[in-house]
């Protein structure tokens, strides 16, 4: 898996920033939403409709939630593009750190970094990804069974 090229580093740059424009809007009408149900639940007669109302209302506030924790990704992401993150842009950090223990067993001081690449095509598909795609199913795993 090749290192991203400075032209794709731009176009995911400028799709990461479009759909960080996108999210935040999203959220700020949505606990507007949240925010508005909550004031008319003391006007509300029926004890149903008011089941109804705070359902509703639990659920809005867990998309919010859900955008709140895509957002943080979206931003790592770019901070990553920028030069500023924990490991360059495109790269899976336990690829990284797999390829370290690997070249420390072997007695090695580095190990390579040209397999800890994420697949083009898993970045043009979700371009704020963290991880490959075998570490995220080992992730999304592990959170199940936490």
């Amino acid at each position: 898996m090749p290192k991203p090229t400075k032209p794709d580093l731009a176009k995911y740059r400028k799709v990461l920033k479009q759909q960080l424009a996108t999210l935040k809007g999203d959220v700020g009408s949505m606990r507007d939403e949240a925010l508005r149900a909550s004031d008319q639940d003391a006007s509300v007669d029926h004890l149903a409709d008011q089941g109804t109302d705070n359902y509703d209302q639990g659920f809005m506030l867990g998309l919010i939630e859900n955008e709140e924790e895509t957002i943080k990704l979206i931003e790592e992401a770019v901070d990553r593009i920028d030069g500023e993150g924990d490991w360059e842009y495109g790269q899976c950090p336990l690829c990284i750190e797999s390829a370290q223990e690997a070249a420390a067993k072997a007695g090695k001081k580095s190990a390579k970094k040209g397999d800890s690449w994420i697949l083009k095509a898993r970045l043009e598909y979700l371009p704020w990804a963290r991880y490959c795609v075998k570490h995220q199913e080992t992730e999304e795993r592990n959170r199940e069974s936490a």
